[in-house]
This record gives structure tokens, sequence and C-alpha cells, in this order.
């Protein structure tokens, strides 16, 4: 049920699959050590913004609306706990998309027992300073925070500039790849993409720059570090040692080495590569690659019974 919500028919990196990553991030960033040091009431990957139905009239919250409706019932459906069916789907809006990386997965998650904090969350117009306390206050270093941000891959903004809603942070939004790394470090923003204020100063600051351009143009690392930092994000305020282990239920990733073409000479053996981890073509200059629509849509058939018979 919940891969069919999160997979879009054609193809797999659809405004859900978006949404469900976005709701994740605003679920589980209300955590604060602080808040836990004095025995405060935290917040934390726990579900309440399934439960408490006053969460979602917050503006930090806009437009994610449509995916806690659809999501709502299936906690009380499957028996099983709204932070679970919250941070299981936003696990399986990363690794739908083309390039997302597999992501341990936990359940038996506790549900709040309380409506989150407000104010915790942070805003695109903060400061780099601001934003890198505020993470840390949630246990995230630079690096975990650089590494999370690149979620923006995939994004597309809708109230920051509501002219220009649609528009994603960086040129291949139905991709889960590095380019926004490279894209954001470039003084010029390409036509059609939204760069935000936030984005922005992480690519120049000196705090943060560093760790933002340690991902251009390395699809390995960043995998690896999104993924560390996502399940660290999908626990907070959770104990683990109470949790069960349940990996195995993501669909297959869908390595994007395969799909890449030489734009500059249209190279495209006509293979049907992209799921079993088959070594791509290799060209000399790395900077003519591009993804491959025709093989990418081959893989996607392959894989949309999977996707679309599995509950």
């Amino acid at each position: 049920m919940i891969r069919r919500l999160t997979v879009r028919p054609g193809a797999q990196c659809g405004d859900n699959a978006r949404a469900a990553v976005r709701l994740a991030f605003h679920d589980a960033g209300t955590f604060s050590l602080a808040i836990q040091a004095r025995g405060g009431r935290n917040g934390g990957a726990d579900g309440s913004m399934l439960i408490d139905p006053t969460e979602i009239e917050r503006p930090d919250n806009n437009g994610l609306q449509q995916i806690v409706t659809a999501l709502t019932p299936l906690a009380a459906q499957f028996g099983v706990s709204n932070a679970d069916i919250l941070h299981v789907t936003g696990i399986l809006g990363v690794i739908v998309c083309p390039g997302g990386p597999v992501i341990e997965t936990w359940v038996g998650r506790r549900d709040a027992r309380w409506r989150n904090p407000t104010g915790l969350l942070p805003d695109v117009n903060d400061s780099v300073l601001k934003m890198v306390a505020r993470f840390k206050d949630m246990g995230f270093n630079v690096r975990d925070l650089m590494a999370l941000i690149g979620a923006h891959s995939t994004a597309k903004q809708r109230f920051v500039d509501p002219s220009r809603a649609g528009e994603p942070q960086d040129t291949t939004p139905d991709i889960w790849d590095v380019k926004f790394y490279g894209e954001t470090l470039n003084d010029t923003v390409p036509e059609g993409v939204f760069r935000f204020a936030s984005d922005h100063k992480f690519a120049r600051h000196p705090t943060t720059r560093r760790d933002f351009e340690r991902f251009v143009d390395d699809q390995d690392d960043w995998d690896e570090d999104y993924a560390r930092a996502h399940e660290q994000m999908s626990l907070l305020g959770q104990d683990r040692s109470k949790l069960t282990r349940c990996t195995e239920i993501l669909p297959p990733k869908i390595d994007l080495g395969p799909l890449f073409v030489d734009r500059d000479a249209g190279h495209d053996d006509g293979l049907d590569h992209g799921v079993d981890g088959e070594q791509g073509f290799q060209p000399d200059d790395a900077t003519s690659l591009e993804v491959s629509a025709e093989r990418l849509s081959r893989v996607l058939r392959r894989l949309r019974g999977y996707w679309g018979n599995s509950g």
C-alpha cells in the first residue's frame, strides 16, 4: 500500500515521494537534545504529524496536507504505529527515486504522546550558523547536514515563492543525484531552477563549504553519508534497541551508473541495464554524462510490476 502511494505511474520520483521525504524531515526535525536534557516535551520521529491535526496547520508544514491525509488511516488499518508508517514511507520516498540509496529501516517506534514543539524547523532564510546550531541540537554534525540537504536534488519548491511554484532545486529533479551540489556552487542558476537562499549560503560559507563540496561528482560518498544521516533522523527520540530491523522490505535500488550515456558521443548500447549492478559506460570526460531516458524507461518498466504489486 505504501509503495503504491509513493510510486508515480510511468516514473518513480513523483510528488508523493517528494512529500514523503519532506514529511519525515518535518516530523523528526522537532527533536532537541536540549529539551531532552531538561526533561521537557520533546519532538522526534514519533508520527505526531499523523496524530495531532493541528500540526499540519502550521505554516512550516504547508503543502504536506495531501500526504498526511493519505497516510493517516494506515496505522489503524495495519495495526502498526503512525511513526512507523510515516518514516518507512519517508525511506521509500528516497529509494523509489532513481539513484536513491538503501537506508537501514526499522519498525516498532512508539507514537507521540503530545504534539511536537513549535519553532524548531529550520527556515530557508536562516543564517548558516543558526542552521548548523539547530542540527547540532538534533545530534548532526556539519557533514551530516550537508548530506541531508542534498535531498533537494529531487525537491520542488511551492511556497517560498508561489509565483514560481513547482520549480526544482537542480536540473534533474526526477533523479537522486549529486548534480544539486555542483549546480549550487555555480553562481549562475540554471533556467527553471529555484535556488533556496540557505543552499546558496551553505555552498559558500566557510563553516559548511568544505563538506558541501565533498559531494560534488561523488555519488557513492553522498549515498553513504545521506543513508546514514537519514537513518539517524528516522530514529530521533526512539530507542533503537527496542526496534526491529526490516531493511529487506525495501524495493531494489535503481543504480544510476548503468543508465549513463555519453551525451557528446551519443553512446547507448541498447542493453537493459540499471537494476542488477552491472558496470555502466565509463566516458573519458565525465562532464558529458547524462542519464539515458530510454534506458531509465526500460528499467522502470521492469520494476513497475514489483512496486505496483507489493503491499
